[in-house]
């Protein structure tokens, strides 16, 4: 029997399948076990869609398991293998956020290149004034630095090497980082037309920003980052 509730779930009540860890030992990770819920089984119901500032294409609401009978087939490897599975899983769910971070980025900053050749100011395009180019030129380079990163720290990961998960998480860290700021600076660019729904550049600045929170916030990115260094 599966008791419980998780909060956040994207895909909720869509899902056809739900991967759960769940406790069926003692406290510690040796305790946890992985498995597999269909959306079917009796005492499984999920919340209302959250109501969000972005990522509006995913839904996302809360699982409630109320005593749910889950057939010793559904679970994933042996009983307490739960915490290893969720674990192997996190580097390359970091690298994924911050791939999704660099695709939104370059779309705004193709956007602004495009949009600042084409606005009119003060009698030229607002490409051809200094400031608009620096601007363009930071963040083409925060664009590349974090893209940089974000593929060495995928090779480790394909490759299992012992600082791929100091590695993920500074590419997941520097890459969702940078990618608000550059889609921040992709809507300064717009001007008032960047905060109208009818240009692209407001939905990516929203849709963005959750990215320092999702698969470990910056911060414990930075966490593990920082302990890492002081283990060497």
């Amino acid at each position: 029997m599966v008791n419980g509730s998780k909060q956040f779930i994207s895909g909720a009540g869509v899902n056809d399948v739900y991967v759960c860890m769940v406790r069926t030992g003692d406290d510690g990770a040796r305790g946890i076990s992985c498995l597999v819920v269909d959306k079917d089984m009796t005492g499984l119901s999920f919340g209302a869609p959250e109501k969000k500032l972005g990522w509006n294409a995913s839904p996302t609401a809360q699982v409630h398991f109320d005593n749910v009978r889950v057939p010793v087939a559904n679970r994933v490897g042996s009983e307490g293998e739960g915490f290893r599975f969720a674990m192997a899983g996190l580097d390359g769910g970091r690298l994924n956020i911050g791939a999704c971070s660099l695709g939104g980025a370059q779309r705004c900053l193709d956007e602004a290149i495009a949009y600042t050749k084409e606005r009119q100011q003060f009698g030229q395009a607002v490409a051809d004034f200094q400031n608009t180019q620096f601007m363009l030129a930071d963040m083409a380079t925060d664009l590349e630095a974090a893209r940089a990163l974000l593929y060495m720290a995928a090779c480790k990961v394909t490759e299992g090497a012992p600082d791929k998960s100091r590695f993920s998480a500074m590419a997941k860290r520097l890459a969702t980082d940078n990618g608000s700021e550059i889609v921040n600076k992709a809507l300064q660019l717009f001007g008032g037309y960047g905060y109208l729904q009818d240009y692209p550049i407001e939905r990516f600045w929203r849709d963005l920003r959750v990215h320092s929170i999702l698969e470990g916030t910056n911060q414990v990115m930075r966490m593990i980052v920082g302990r890492d260094l002081l283990r060497q």
